[in-house]
């Protein structure tokens, strides 16, 4: 199948040295449903693909009505210990790839890593990039510090809702308190499944790919059950990247009316530009005006409650901490499966210090690809407001809704450019010297 086209190679800045203002870096962020790479100092990333790779070692598979189905690699799992990366082949293929376009091997690289990680994960980043890669310098940031940064806070409560799920991080001078660290699963993966299940509950049938329905005599079949019984583990990741596929479609074509505050369902129907039609990955056609409904899905990320579509697989193993190190217990240990997002802030809130508590209300920033929705900066203000005492403000900062997708990336590009940063490379000559257990000391 076709890999998503790329952007042509990407434009090489002049080589500088490390203690310069400049030093011509490579910033990259491999998420969980999509990976930017560019260089330091730019405004956006010149390089964003799906977080995917196939077996023949493509990435930003674009491929919804592809058949066969190719053998699709996730690099991390969407569990509760989703930041971990579980395939490290595919996360070196992504970054292989991003690099070979640019041909940065010779410049600094910056990787952005979630503040909930083993540290075991740092160390392996760090050996991967000097023995595999021979980069001259790395540092690995978090992306909620980096997030902060690129609003130009060090001191902020940062609200990220990503595609594996949304986590609250308190971040103060630059560095993130990993003991006050709150996520839930609440997030992108969480609100298509939502959606797949309104637009099911509309058609009347379980939503199926188009290459499904095609048989082997070019004649429609129906997906049953016992046909998606019968796919292999590989096959069954590549029809979950699909549908989401289709889902996230859904999520762009309709961002200005998806609607996060609780409105009247006559003013929804008001935002809905008529003869507003959604074509499904079967082909069936739904008019998403008759069904306004679908434009307050959002709305599930504040409820109350449990709420039954979150993404499943081995996610509540990881709550008991099945690994046999401390860092696995300690990582689940700050896990929510299931917890509102507004709750979800309070909480990490609620675990720093009484003195710090007022700074990070005021430099409450939002990030990540499901902050786009409208009203969300609007409804959370008004939760936490009513949620603290009054003496605290709670002023909600974000970027433009492209900013924030990429927030992460642009604080890692702002970081780089900075001269005063330049001391803080991991150098190879260092790594050549004290090993890859540097890392976890030089990026707590």
């Amino acid at each position: 199948p076709p890999s998503l086209p790329l952007v042509p190679a990407l434009p090489l800045p002049p080589p500088v040295m490390f203690c310069g203002d400049e030093t011509g870096a490579f910033v990259g962020e491999v998420g969980w449903s999509n990976s930017r790479f560019g260089w330091g100092g730019a405004a956006d990333p010149q390089l964003q693909v799906p977080s995917i790779v196939t077996s023949s070692k493509n990435i930003g598979l674009s491929a919804l009505n592809s058949s066969p189905a190719p053998t699709i690699n996730p690099i991390s799992s969407n569990a509760m210990n989703s930041s971990e990366i579980t395939d490290w082949d595919a996360w070196e293929v992504m970054w292989s790839k991003a690099m070979e376009m640019s041909h940065c091997s010779d410049r600094p690289i910056l990787s952005t890593d979630q503040g909930f990680s083993p540290d075991g994960q740092k160390a392996k980043m760090t050996e991967v990039m000097f023995e595999k890669f021979q980069v001259p310098a790395f540092f690995i940031g978090h992306t909620a510090a980096l997030s902060a940064f690129s609003l130009g806070r060090h001191t902020a409560l940062v609200v990220d809702c990503g595609g594996g799920g949304c986590t609250a991080t308190p971040v103060i001078d630059g560095m993130i308190l990993k003991n006050s660290l709150k996520r839930s699963l609440r997030g992108g993966d969480f609100l298509d499944g939502r959606i797949k299940e309104l637009l099911e509950e509309k058609t009347g049938k379980a939503l199926s790919l188009r290459s499904e329905l095609m048989g082997p005599n070019g004649k429609y079949r129906d997906a049953t059950k016992s046909y998606l019984d019968k796919l292999s583990a590989s096959a069954k990741v590549y029809r979950d990247f699909c549908m989401h596929s289709a889902m996230t479609d859904f999520k762009k074509q309709h961002g200005n009316t998806l609607q996060y505050a609780k409105v009247d369902m006559r003013e929804v129907s008001g935002l809905i530009p008529p003869d507003s039609v959604y074509e499904l990955p079967d082909g069936t056609p739904v008019n998403v005006n008759d069904h306004p409904d679908l434009y307050v899905v959002p709305e599930a990320m504040f409820a109350e409650g449990s709420v039954a579509t979150i993404p499943s697989s081995s996610e509540m193993e990881t709550d008991e901490g099945t690994g046999a190190g401390g860092d696995d217990q300690q990582v689940a240990s700050k896990s929510l499966r299931d917890v509102p997002l507004h709750r979800l802030a309070h909480q990490a809130l609620s675990d720093t210090d009484v003195d710090a508590r007022k700074e990070l209300l005021m430099n409450l920033v939002l990030s990540g690809a499901g902050s786009r929705f409208q009203g969300l900066d609007t409804r959370l203000n008004k939760e936490l407001t009513a949620m603290t005492p009054s003496a605290y403000r709670v002023k909600v900062l974000s970027g433009k809704k492209g900013e924030r997708m990429n927030a992460a990336w642009i604080g890692g590009s702002i970081l780089t450019s900075l001269g005063s940063f330049q001391q803080l490379w991991l150098s190879k000559a260092e790594y050549e010297e004290y090993g890859s257990t540097l890392a976890v000391q030089r990026f707590p």
